[in-house]
């Protein structure tokens, strides 16, 4: 490994092509980056079939607990640049005081450079080729399945316990939204996750949550029962279509059906079944997260008691406030909150 002196350009080229050191892993090669201005170390692993980029959130090893934060879904990149001025997409969510504590890592996208210019960010702030709002990378979602994020934890996971920075007996998981899907998955198939965070989903799968949500507008009349009615039955139909359909158009520029099969499980048993303890949180005003709530229902008829719900009252997705009016309040947000409620729970079960 090696430091060097931060220049966006540089970052930009090396994201795309080989870094200026190779390190051999297994039979891999691994090259890392120091982004002093962000004060991360961004690492890019070759493999024979994939290239994974992840960042930990500091450039000084010191032998601590690991927490894997695995985002949500949209191809987000890690960093964005902005005229010479670099931001890590999801450095604000966690407080400060985590890093003397915890290494924390989080994985790129597939297909999704790990540095991206502001120009190339569509609204919901995800990569995109050209300036059309959904000109995703093609790549990108086909790939775009639980199983393609199971599998680049594990092998970053591999990585990481060969390191003397990484404390082999507390590796944890916190995933957000799409990514608490995968959280799940791979506890359920690596013993080295000793827990995990499901994080602002439905636990029922996607369209479960969508469904629930159209419901939900019309109980609180935001919509009329017609409307949401038809809107319920187009889903039906569109789920039809989604389960039975491989084939799409050339132009088709929304998840594949893939993704729509994959997300849209439950994993309701899995869950249930995990041996690691669950922290379960999520925003009570957030209509996709609140079947979360009859988890311990299903907790319990398994026998699972190492598990904490911890609901975040008025609050959404990302558990900003919503006030009664179901405006959000983006600058009233309770991440670092979450984060420490989750290191709480890791540090208790231990």
């Amino acid at each position: 490994m090696i430091t060097v002196k931060t220049n966006i350009k540089k970052i930009l080229f090396c994201c795309g092509v080989v870094f200026c050191c190779n390190i051999a892993f297994a039979q891999n090669t691994l090259t890392t980056e120091n982004i002093k201005q962000l004060n991360l170390k961004l690492f890019c692993l070759t493999t024979t079939t994939d290239t994974i980029h992840f960042v930990k959130y500091d450039t000084i090893d010191v032998t601590k607990p690991l927490i894997l934060f695995i985002q949500g879904s949209l191809p987000m990149p890690l960093i964005v640049s902005n005229n010479g001025n670099l931001d890590a997409n999801h450095f604000s969510i966690f407080n400060k005081t985590i890093f003397s504590q915890f290494n924390v890592v989080e994985i790129s996208q597939p297909n999704t450079p790990p540095v991206v210019s502001i120009e190339n960010l569509n609204n919901q702030y995800s990569y995109v080729k050209s300036k059309k709002p959904y000109d995703y990378d093609k790549t990108y979602m086909k790939r775009n399945v639980i199983e393609t994020y199971v599998e680049r934890a594990n092998i970053v996971i591999d990585y990481l316990l060969q390191q003397e920075w990484i404390e082999k007996d507390s590796i944890y998981a916190f995933g957000h939204s799409q990514g608490a899907y995968v959280a799940a998955r791979l506890a359920a198939e690596n013993a080295n996750i000793k827990a995990i965070a499901f994080s602002s989903t439905n636990p029922f799968g996607r369209y479960a949550g969508i469904i629930q949500e159209s419901r939900a507008k019309a109980i609180s009349k935001q919509q009329t029962e017609e409307e949401v009615q038809q809107q319920i039955e187009n889903n039906w139909k569109s789920w039809k279509y989604m389960a039975q359909t491989t084939d799409v158009p050339d132009d088709w520029n929304s998840d594949l059906p893939a993704t729509w099969k994959s997300f849209s499980q439950s994993v309701v048993e899995i869950l249930a079944n995990l041996k690691q303890p669950v922290f379960i949180t999520y925003g009570t005003r957030d209509y996709h997260s609140i079947a979360c709530e009859l988890l311990p229902i299903y907790f319990g008829s398994n026998g699972k008691t190492n598990y904490k719900m911890h609901p975040m009252l008025g609050r959404g997705h990302n558990y900003e406030l919503i006030d009664d009016e179901g405006k959000r309040i983006w600058n009233d947000s309770k991440w670092s909150e979450v984060m420490d409620e989750f290191v709480k729970f890791v540090q208790h079960e231990k």
